[in-house]
């Protein structure tokens, strides 16, 4: 009898062993980030690594949701887990609703902290947009405001404009950029600074279709720097632009 219960007992030893996470790798960025995957890594799968098989979904949800990362866990044998955890690359800035916030370029949002991983990477500008502006009417209007969630703010436009835009001398002179909207379409307010000189750029891409208006305005632009003295450009008018004084 006594030789059956040790036998049992040493069943169980050898089984638990068996399927114990013991061959668990962690790919991270940083330390920040493998200890808070730490923190909520389901304490089960640690003598049972099937349990892993399911959990490791929810792990990587949370934390997606919780900070600006990318996870992605493969196997690569039986209870053989690597977990890679990545920081996502901010793209651009924005102000909105009183604090700044980091966009992606596949479109999550979040709140940023300085000296955090690859915020650098979006540049110096910081678009400003309106509390209530650029908000499609039925969805995204209540963004949760914590944590990493959907932009509410459209990338497909941001991108567009970048497109656009950002191959011409004047866009490296943009030191401050509003986006709002009027009547309906995009409205772009830009403020450059060509050394002491304060030039305003109001601009409404969609009254331009098809025309190389970043080209346009490089011309009035230059038109103006010769004028000297602060200016504002107006690109809101149906193919035309007007140079006037500030």
């Amino acid at each position: 009898m006594l030789a059956l219960i040790a036998g049992c007992i040493l069943c169980i030893v050898e089984s638990k062993y068996r399927f114990a996470l013991s061959n668990y790798k962690i790919e991270a960025q940083s330390q920040v980030l493998e200890r808070r995957l730490w923190e909520v890594f389901p304490k089960r799968c640690l003598t049972f690594w099937p349990y892993f098989l399911s959990d490791k979904e929810a792990m990587r949800d949370f934390l997606e949701r919780d900070m600006p990362v990318k996870v992605k866990t493969r196997m690569s044998g039986l209870g053989n887990f690597t977990t890679i955890i990545e920081w996502l690359q901010a793209w651009v800035k924005v102000d909105w609703r009183g604090k700044i916030w980091c966009i992606s370029r596949d479109g999550f949002m979040w709140l940023s902290e300085p000296g955090r991983p690859n915020e650098d990477e979006a540049g110096r500008l910081v678009w400003k947009v309106p509390d209530q502006g650029n908000l499609p009417d039925d969805e995204n209007v209540n963004a949760p405001m914590s944590g990493v969630f959907r932009s509410p703010l459209s990338t497909e436009v941001i991108a567009s404009f970048l497109d656009d835009f950002r191959q011409y001398r004047w866009f490296d002179l943009v030191n401050e950029l509003v986006w709002e909207r009027r009547e309906g379409m995009n409205l772009f307010r830009l403020q450059l600074m060509n050394g002491t000189q304060r030039i305003e750029l109001l601009v409404q891409p969609d009254k331009y279709p098809g025309q190389r208006i970043g080209a346009s305005i490089q011309e009035v632009f230059e038109r103006a720097v010769q004028e000297g003295g602060n200016r504002v450009i107006d690109a809101t008018y149906e193919n035309k632009i007007f140079l006037r004084k500030l």
